[in-house]
């Protein structure tokens, strides 16, 4: 099953309002799509990032989006486990 995910998701500057879906404290600053892209690779989601694509919310922010396979788990899941890995390489 894919699963699209939006940097605003797991963006700790956005308010759940804005569209971000995990914790505060989970979430990461201003995550980029290599970054999300790099993360779902290490993670065996074979991510397809499209560049020129626009949150619903923010429809003027050609922020792009990342396209993953997620198999059996959640997308709750896949976006914790994203933006673990995204703090794991910045740190």
């Amino acid at each position: 099953m894919k699963t699209i995910i939006w940097p605003v998701y797991i963006d700790s500057k956005k308010s759940r309002k804005e569209g971000r879906k995990i914790p505060k404290k989970e979430a990461v600053s201003s995550p980029s799509l290599s970054d999300i892209s790099r993360a779902a690779r290490k993670l065996n989601l074979s991510p397809k990032t499209e560049n020129n694509k626009s949150f619903p919310g923010s429809w003027y922010d050609n922020s792009g989006r990342v396209i993953v396979e997620r198999g059996e788990i959640s997308k709750r899941e896949i976006l914790l486990k994203i933006s673990n890995m995204i703090k794991g390489t910045r740190s």
